[in-house]
């Protein structure tokens, strides 16, 4: 665990040390964001049942890994999220009908990104702790006592456990010529790599309305100073390798209950965005194929709410 927290301070180190090295850029903008992710909507916790997060964001005035421009700064963003995993049978104490692991995680993400004219590169460096450390647990019990609803029995937890995960994220944009409404089509790439998951995910995206280029669009994080107010849909295949909350850490796991992953994972999201002069809301659908044979899909709503100065 401590080597993690070096590595990570090293990171905001240097992020700090590059602000000395300052571009003229009279219009960098800096936020934060509130992102809470449910299934409420659909009857039962199970799977992914939620996830909390919040966040800061700032266009930087100099280069950091990456170098950055007067129209399309490098951007920081740092993340705090908590995230909660449940099976369906949420009374059950018999390992062999559960179709996943309970499992929390508690994380600090940080991430660095360029865009270009019609690109975006991100590299993201994530620290997180696993199982009862993470108070995963303990959040979702207090707020089923709070609202008077059943209580999971949370039997074999995943154990707890530190990680340490990268990200590498690249976008294609393309900008569809003469169209009113269908404005831009996307391909996204995403490859994770470290001990909580390795992934390689790769997603189609289409967008409809008023929504910005790639370097200052919402649609991928960035911070912009236009309003945009657009709909997405997205269709994704992500081929997986290790998933740390279902499967154990890769190293030295001594959790009760674990499963093998499905290695090929499906997703479907449909949204809807409004981003003014200083607030941004976002309302995402989000579906996912089972994650392990047991499982069935997974189905979640998630909510945003940013604010620009």
């Amino acid at each position: 665990m401590k080597k993690y927290l070096f590595i990570v301070m090293m990171f905001l180190f240097a992020f700090a040390k590059a602000q000395k090295n300052k571009l003229t850029n009279s219009e960098a903008l800096q936020g934060y964001y509130f992102q809470h992710d449910n299934d409420f909507l659909f009857a039962i916790d199970r799977y992914y049942t939620a996830g909390s997060f919040i966040g800061y964001r700032k266009q930087l005035d100099g280069d950091f890994i990456f170098k950055g421009s007067e129209l399309y700064p490098v951007q920081f963003d740092l993340t705090i999220g908590q995230e909660t995993y449940t099976p369906r049978e949420l009374f059950d104490t018999n390992f062999d009908r559960l179709e996943r692991p309970y499992a929390g995680y508690l994380f600090l993400k940080s991430a660095i990104s360029r865009a270009s004219k019609s690109e975006l590169f991100s590299l993201a460096l994530e620290l997180g702790l696993a199982g009862e450390q993470s108070k995963a647990r303990v959040f979702q019990i207090s707020y089923h006592k709070l609202i008077g609803e059943f209580i999971p029995v949370w039997s074999g937890q995943i154990a707890n456990s530190s990680h340490l995960n990268t990200y590498g994220f690249y976008v294609k944009d393309l900008t569809v010529p003469n169209s009113n409404l269908l404005k831009n089509f996307s391909l996204a790439s995403t490859l994770a790599l470290g001990t909580r998951r390795i992934f390689v995910r790769q997603e189609a995206l289409v967008f409809i309305g008023n929504r910005e280029r790639i370097g200052c669009t919402s649609a991928f994080n960035r911070l912009g100073s236009n309003r945009e107010f657009y709909g997405f849909g997205g269709v994704g295949i992500e081929y997986v390798a290790l998933n740390a909350l279902i499967e154990g850490h890769p190293f030295n796991d001594s959790s009760p209950f674990t499963l093998p992953v499905e290695s090929r994972v499906l997703s479907f999201k449909l949204g809807a965005v409004y981003r003014g002069v200083h607030n941004l809301y976002e309302l995402i659908y989000n579906f996912r194929t089972k994650e392990t044979a047991r499982e069935g899909r997974s189905q979640f709503i998630a909510f945003s709410f940013g604010r620009l100065f």
